[in-house]
């Protein structure tokens, strides 16, 4: 990594849930150092924009879970890098989950012209931060990715159930990602999820970027990996960040017409993801209730 001492520099500031100052000053001194930036900050939240029309959108979030220590090292280790508190001795969580999410949203801006960025706070409690953002700020988005993901090969494009991006953008991206050795997963609770449950209608996703054994004293992070997914989201949007792909997020559920319970004759839906038709009022499942 050629600019690693600056890596580093970020991975020894810290930040926790509900205390993450030192973070959010971190970023905005080097917010005014890149030119074509303006920002502004909403409940402690972050939002960037650089250049005009349409733009790709890349989001992370500024807390981690570790607590702030004395004395936080950045330690270089065979390609890894793990935490280090010289004062205890000890080994201590280095927050990659998500400080290397942050390090590709930097990197983006210093090399797009036209881009999107949100810093999102509080993730870690229950994304605090994206569940309260006004939607506005992506209405000129094409898609909005995030690094939020363990390991070097997610894709994650359903998170807890929630479909966060189309056939279409999958389909249009899948060469790319699979030149990285990426494929597509689900995976879990992270902020475009939140986005996407709040009515987001254009195409998410999250993926691993190089971070390991998350909230543990004994997290480290791989430095090729993180250049790995770092390119991956830069091939990304260079071959379609002038595109806007569209998508309504759906739960699982799609109503049927004229489909009625045989036990209560009330509503019955139909849960896609399983398969299997439910009744709204009594709770009834299969394929038996309907007629």
């Amino acid at each position: 990594m050629k600019n690693l001492k600056e890596f580093k520099e970020l991975l020894a500031v810290q930040s926790v849930s509900y205390n993450q100052i030192e973070m959010s000053d971190y970023l905005k001194s080097q917010l005014n150092l890149i030119a074509g930036v303006s920002f502004y900050e909403i409940n402690e939240s972050i939002f960037v924009e650089k250049g005009e029309g349409l733009k790709p959108c890349i989001v992370s979030h500024i807390d981690t879970v570790h607590s702030i220590c004395s004395d936080l090292y950045p330690l270089h280790i065979d390609g890894n890098l793990t935490g280090f508190n010289r004062k205890t001795m000890t080994q201590t969580g280095i927050g990659g989950d998500d400080k290397v999410g942050i390090w590709i949203c930097l990197e983006a801006l210093k090399n797009f012209d036209n881009v999107k960025v949100v810093f999102f706070s509080n993730e870690e409690v229950g994304c605090v931060g994206s569940y309260s953002t006004n939607l506005d700020f992506f209405s000129d988005c094409s898609f909005v990715l995030q690094c939020d993901r363990q390991g070097n090969n997610d894709f994650v494009v359903n998170a807890c159930g929630v479909e966060l991006s189309s056939k279409e953008f999958q389909n249009s991206i899948s060469k790319i990602i699979k030149k990285y050795g990426y494929g597509f997963s689900d995976g879990g609770m992270t902020d475009v999820m939140a986005l996407k449950e709040n009515g987001l209608d254009i195409c998410c996703a999250n993926m691993s970027c190089g971070y390991y054994n998350p909230h543990r004293a004994n997290e480290y992070i791989n430095i090729k990996d993180v250049e790995a997914c770092t390119k991956m989201v830069f091939d990304i949007f260079d071959n379609f960040g002038g595109v806007k792909f569209l998508h309504k997020v759906s739960n699982g559920w799609d109503e049927l017409q004229e489909m009625r319970c045989e036990n209560c004759n009330n509503k019955v839906s139909y849960y896609k993801d399983m398969d299997d038709y439910f009744c709204d009022s009594c709770g009834m499942y299969g394929e038996e209730i309907k007629y």
